[in-house]
């Protein structure tokens, strides 16, 4: 019956696709189906193809005699003189792609047919979250400014990057400039007052309002819409990505880590906690009614949450809370050892638990041809109905061992060793756990401990990603050639029998 089922599958994508090349595949219990996105020839290409968000796209730069384009789904754009290849970047619905281009000596930031004004520098490309708006860093000799939709904001000595953001809207977009030796930060187009040193903006949920810290004779200012809110002599969250304040998600709630003298407290809308040597990883229940973060007193560190601590480790990190807000889990230094805390339960001791926002490791190399193999885009995963949880933990004795594995620990039960494991995700109706994983140099989708097919890698930046309760799909690469520099890169959808 599972056989007749892929069949009568196979057989409907062939009617729907046209002329596109399908494949019918049956492996590990799973039916599905291979689509053909794009030949490469890595004597062409330029750097790894990249995978779009919604793991459906594939975009790369190529070699076109003397010059370079881009190609997304193995259709040609524009020849340039030069295209760099790192700043090749999806909008966050996958529909578009934006890069850097020269022509002349002058860069260019080319959007599908859009070619942008010419600059002496181009950098820091940031689509909106609507994906309808773009904004970009355009050097003009010695300074910078901020382009926004191809508008040109005013010439600063220097704008940091990493700080232009879009709101949650994308009705707004701000960024920290520095003009002189001071500081300021650009709102809609409008600079604040100077100060010696602004760092971290944030939008509130609704977008309504802007956050920032500034220095003002020695002591940590927060300003929200330019309003002094409060002044310590440190503000810091110490959170991944190093925030200075969060916003609860609803936008009704604000905290931060204060530091008074050489104590730090947690304050949230205003209200002071107990005071620790020091503090980390403030977080936000999805509901926004509780916060939880590691608190550090003397040598040992405890988890915070509903204003009690919990049992003391060496380190904590990684604090995360289910879905429904009513579970929290984090990663505890124990000694030589690392352990996964759940609802204050213990896991197994590990030599080391995953703890990057993104880890990745070299999976295949063959002369200058290498994969990106394993992505782990967060280091916990709860099961949508914040029933069931998910991490990925070193198998050994020691954190260093050359001939390392890893398993996935799925609801306190370690699954089979590989090479490398990639991020874990669950189905939506939380039945379902699926994840990357290697052997060598094959790489394939583990679900509920079955292997799938085995490829010859992922396309950078791909997502094993569930479309439905019992289907998902990715973007692997086949060989088409011995030495693994003639490849096709297809989509595999795969439905879980």
């Amino acid at each position: 019956m599972r056989t007749i089922n892929a069949l009568l599958l196979f057989a409907l994508l062939m009617t729907a696709t046209g002329c596109k090349r399908i494949t019918a595949i049956f492996h590990g219990g799973r039916g599905g189906s291979e689509t053909l996105i794009c030949h490469i020839d890595s004597s062409s290409a330029i750097g790894q193809p990249v995978s779009s968000p919604d793991s459906r796209h594939v975009a790369y730069v190529a070699k076109a005699g003397t010059k370079r384009l881009v190609m997304v789904d193995g259709k040609e754009e524009k020849a340039y003189e030069f295209i760099d290849a790192s700043s090749l970047a999806f909008s966050p619905d996958s529909h578009r792609v934006a890069y850097v281009a020269a022509v002349g000596g002058k860069q260019h930031v080319v959007v599908g047919d859009n070619e942008g004004k010419a600059y002496d520098e181009a950098d820091g490309l940031i689509f909106s979250p609507d994906s309808r708006r773009l904004a970009y860093m355009a050097k003009v000799g010695a300074k910078w400014q901020v382009v926004v939709d191809s508008k040109e904001e005013k010439l600063y000595d220097i704008i940091s990057g990493p700080s232009i953001v879009f709101s949650p809207d994308s009705s707004r977009v701000a960024y920290l400039a520095r003009d002189g030796e001071r500081w300021v930060a650009v709102v809609d187009g409008s600079a604040s007052k100077p100060y010696d040193v602004a760092q971290e903006l944030c939008f509130s949920p609704d977008s309504r309002h802007v956050a920032y810290v500034v220095n003002i004779e020695g002591k940590e200012v927060l300003l929200v819409d330019g309003k002094k809110q409060a002044s310590y002599d440190g503000i810091s969250s110490h959170t991944i990505g190093d925030m200075k304040v969060l916003y609860s998600p609803d936008g009704k709630s604000m905290a931060y880590g204060a530091q008074i003298n050489d104590q730090w407290t947690v304050v949230v809308n205003g209200k002071r906690g107990k005071s620790y040597d020091a503090i980390g990883g403030l977080i936000f229940s999805p509901d926004g009614t509780q916060v939880a973060y590691a608190a550090k007193s003397d040598v040992t560190w405890a988890a915070v949450a509903k204003a009690k601590e919990g049992k003391g480790y060496d380190g904590i990190r990684h604090l995360l809370f289910s879905p429904d807000s009513q579970r929290l889990a984090y990663l505890a230094d124990y000694g030589e050892k690392m352990v996964f805390v759940v609802d204050g339960v213990e896991g197994k001791p590990y030599p080391f638990i995953v703890e990057a926002d993104a880890i990745k490791q070299v999976h295949s190399c063959k002369e200058e041809v290498c994969w990106d193999a394993y992505y782990i885009e967060k280091p916990i995963v709860f099961s949508p109905d914040g029933k069931r949880v998910a991490y990925v933990a070193k198998v050994g004795e020691k954190r260093s061992n050359a001939s390392e594995k890893w398993s996935a620990v799925v609801d306190g039960k370690e699954e089979q060793p590989y090479d490398g494991i990639g991020s874990l995700i669950f189905s939506p109706d939380s039945l379902h756990v699926a994840y990357v994983a290697g052997a060598e140099a094959k790489q394939f989708v583990v679900v509920d401990g079955k292997e799938g097919k085995q490829y010859d890698g992922l396309v950078k930046g791909t997502k094993c990603a569930f479309d439905s309760a019992n289907e998902l799909h990715y973007l692997a690469k086949k060989n088409t050639s011995s030495d693994g520099k003639s490849y096709d890169v297809v989509l595999v959808v795969e439905t879980m029998q």
